[in-house]
C-alpha cells in the first residue's frame, strides 16, 4: 500500500504500530529519535510519516517543520498524549495532515495512514496534471476505414484495457505517437497526463535530465530542482519515441526504472515513486540493434510485452481521401483561407502516390497546396508529379543501364541536396532540420558525414 516513516522514540511503541501496519500490507521504516528520522527522510521518499511529539533528542514540532520544508506533500501524522492536544492543533497549523491520542486502537491508526497515503498519492497526480500541458493540435487522426486501420484500432483497444508496456513499430511518420495517445485516451490513465519524448531530438547529455529530473548543483546550469518526465506522467503515460537512439548507459537506467517502479534524480540521494505507463516507438528494427550490440536484450524483452505495428499510409491507401479531407480544415486554418474542395483529379493523384514519408508527408502536401491553391485543390499544387521527376537524374552515360546502381546514385543525391536544403531553412539547427526530413538526430549526423554537408 504505502512506504511510512515511524519516528517514535519508545521502543515497545514503535513495534506495536510497525506491526499494526504491516498488517495492513504498508511497508515500514522505524526511528528512535528525530534526527534518526530526518536522516532516513533525506535517503528515502515516504509516502506518509507516524511522528510522536515527544521524541529522547529533539522537538516533534522542529522535527515535523524540517520534514515538510524538504517535502510540502509528505502527509504527517501527529502522535500525541491527552495532555498535548493544544500541541496538536499546533502541529496541524503547520501542516500535519491528523493527529492520535495515545493509546489508540489499530483499526484507527489504519484509518488514518489510507488516508494519508491516498492523499499523496493524489497531490501526486494532481502535480503531474498542473505541470502538463496537453497539446490540443497537430495530432494526426486515427480513423479510416481500410481493414489494415480496423484491425490496428481493435488491437490498440485490447491493449488500453490493460497496463502492458506496449512497443509500437512501423515506418517513420506512420503516426506511432498517434496510437500511443490513443491507447492512453482508451485507457483507465486517460484523465491523466499523456507525456512524450523524442529520444533522437535531444543530445545524449540532456535524455537523462528530461527522463529522471534533477536537483539543484548537479551539473553546470541546474540552477534548481526540475523534476523529469516519469513525475510528470504520474497516473498517466509516458511515450518515449525513437527509444533505439538512447545510449547503452540510458537503457540499463530506464530497465532498472521499470523493474523497480521509482527513479532518482541527477544529484538526488533518494528513490522516487513512479506511476507512469510506458510505450515506446522505433523505427528500426529493435532485433537487429540487438545483435548489432546498440541494444539491450533485457531491456527489449522488458518492453515487449505486446507490439503493435502501425501499418503505412501506402499499405492503407483507402483512407488517403478522408485523411486529406481531414488535414484540409486543419490547413484552412493555418494558412488563413478557405479551401471549397480537392478536385478528383487530385485525389486520384494522391492515391497513386507511393508516400514515402507516410501520414506526415500527407500532411505537409495538403497544407502546401492549400497554401497555393486558389480555392479547389489541383494536382499542380500537390507537387507529387513535378517533384518526383525532379529527383530522379538520367544518367549522362546512356549505355549504363545497372538500374540498381542508377537508382543507389539517384537516391544519395536526393538525399543530398533535401539535407542541404534543410540545414539551410534551419539556419543549419540539425536537431530541427531532423524534424523537417522525418529523421532521428543520429541518422541525420551520419547522412551528413558521408554526404560531407558539415
Amino acid at each position: 500500500m504505502g512506504n511510512i516513516l515511524i519516528a517514535e522514540d519508545d521502543a515497545d511503541t514503535r513495534f506495536v504500530i510497525k506491526a499494526a501496519l504491516e498488517s495492513g500490507r504498508h511497508a515500514c521504516a522505524t526511528a528512535a529519535s528525530g534526527a534518526e528520522a530526518l536522516a532516513l527522510a533525506e535517503s528515502l521518499t515516504f509516502d506518509a510519516v507516524v511522528l510522536d511529539m515527544v521524541l529522547g533528542d529533539s522537538d516533534g514540532l522542529a522535527v515535523l517543520e524540517k520534514l515538510k520544508s524538504e517535502d510540502p506533500g509528505l502527509p504527517v501524522v501527529i502522535l500525541t498524549g491527552h495532555a498535548n492536544v493544544q500541541t496538536a492543533v499546533k502541529a496541524m497549523k503547520l501542516g500535519a495532515l491528523d493527529y492520535l491520542i495515545k493509546p489508540f486502537g489499530n483499526e484507527e491508526l489504519l484509518l488514518i495512514m489510507e488516508k494519508a497515503v491516498k492523499e499523496r498519492r493524489l497531490k501526486r497526480e494532481f502535480e503531474a496534471l498542473r505541470s502538463h500541458v496537453k497539446r490540443a493540435h497537430g495530432a494526426e487522426p486515427v480513423f479510416g476505414s481500410s481493414r489494415e486501420i480496423k484491425a490496428t484500432a481493435a488491437l490498440a483497444r485490447q491493449v488500453a484495457a490493460t497496463d502492458l508496456t506496449v512497443i509500437l513499430s512501423g515506418p517513420s511518420g506512420c503516426g506511432k505517437e498517434v496510437w500511443a495517445r490513443e491507447i492512453h485516451r482508451l485507457s483507465t490513465r486517460g484523465g491523466s497526463p499523456f507525456v512524450a519524448l523524442d529520444c533522437g531530438a535531444l543530445p545524449e547529455n540532456l535524455v537523462e535530465s528530461e527522463l529522471f529530473g534533477y536537483e539543484r548543483g548537479a551539473f553546470t546550469g541546474a540552477d534548481r530542482r526540475k523534476p523529469g518526465l516519469f513525475e510528470t506522467a504520474f497516473g498517466g503515460t509516458l511515450f518515449l519515441d525513437e527509444i533505439a537512439n538512447l545510449t547503452m548507459a540510458t537503457q540499463a537506467k530506464l530497465l532498472r526504472v521499470l523493474e523497480e517502479r521509482k527513479i532518482r534524480h541527477l544529484g538526488g540521494k533518494k528513490d522516487i515513486p513512479t506511476d507512469a505507463r510506458v510505450i515506446v516507438a522505433s523505427n528500426s528494427d529493435l532485433p537487429a540493434r540487438i545483435k548489432e550490440g546498440a541494444f539491450r536484450e533485457d531491456l527489449y524483452h522488458r518492453l515487449n510485452q505486446f507490439t503493435l505495428r502501425v501499418p503505412s499510409l501506402a499499405e492503407r491507401k483507402e483512407d488517403i481521401p478522408a485523411l486529406a479531407v481531414f488535414f484540409l480544415r486543419e490547413a484552412e486554418r493555418l494558412v488563413n483561407k478557405k479551401i471549397e474542395s480537392i478536385s478528383d483529379s487530385a485525389l486520384s493523384a494522391l492515391s497513386a502516390y507511393s508516400w514515402p514519408g507516410n501520414v506526415r508527408e500527407l500532411k505537409n502536401v495538403i497544407i502546401r497546396a492549400a497554401l497555393l491553391s486558389g480555392g479547389e485543390i489541383l494536382p499542380v499544387h500537390l507537387g507529387l508529379g513535378g517533384a518526383s521527376a525532379a529527383l530522379v537524374k538520367i544518367p549522362a552515360a546512356a549505355e549504363n543501364f545497372d538500374l540498381k546502381e542508377n537508382l543507389r546514385q539517384a537516391r544519395a543525391e536526393t538525399e543530398r541536396r533535401l539535407i542541404g536544403a534543410a540545414l539551410k531553412q534551419t539556419g543549419g539547427n540539425k536537431v530541427k532540420a531532423a524534424k523537417l526530413l522525418s529523421i532521428d538526430r543520429k541518422a541525420l549526423y551520419d547522412k551528413i558525414k558521408t554526404y560531407n554537408l558539415a
